[in-house]
């Protein structure tokens, strides 16, 4: 299914306000402060286009599409935290700053476009914009090799991935009694 932007604009904002709600007292609850959450919005000119001139996989449309509305997600204190890098580190990435295959079960060409604060890695699959989570392998060159449970799909495609962020936060957030 492919993403559009009214269901990409009414995410972000849903989005922003569980960002809300989730620091809502987080420093009482943790005894720290939390880390700067929020999805922000693209504007004209964050690197949508060098991102389309870059992935022309059938698989990689979605992620060009969510550029055009998200520019970056910060979510530190969500888990072990969740990351989603603005569409110029995509591009620095498929030119070589991260990896850009994967040898595992199944073999994967891939663009890196987040993270997690525990090491791993988020990519779409450029082939079948399956959305990957890879952790616990090694990168030697353009290539990360990892066993088949360090390359787990966490959504078949963007809107699942956009439905796996707002559970994550959602689950974090204390239930009101």
């Amino acid at each position: 299914m492919t993403i559009f932007g009214p269901n990409v604009d009414s995410w972000i904002d849903e989005m922003s306000c569980l960002a809300s709600r989730f620091v809502a007292g987080f420093e009482s609850r943790h005894g720290y402060p939390p880390g700067e959450h929020y999805v922000s919005r693209a504007t004209y000119g964050d690197g949508r286009d060098a991102l389309a001139a870059v992935l022309t996989d059938a698989g990689a449309r979605d992620l060009i599409e969510f550029y055009s509305h998200v520019a970056q997600i910060s979510l530190p204190d969500v888990g072990p935290g969740l990351f989603v890098d603005g569409a110029e580190c995509v591009v620095e990435g498929v030119g070589g700053a991260q990896p850009t295959q994967v040898r595992s079960v199944p073999n994967r060409t891939i663009a890196v476009f987040g993270s997690d604060g525990g090491g791993a890695l988020i990519a779409v699959d450029r082939q079948t914009g399956e959305i990957v989570r890879l952790e616990g392998g090694s990168l030697i060159g353009d290539v990360y090799e990892v066993e088949e449970p360090g390359a787990q799909v966490i959504a078949q495609d963007f809107e699942g991935f956009m439905q796996f962020l707002s559970d994550e936060l959602l689950r974090q957030i204390p239930s009101e009694r």
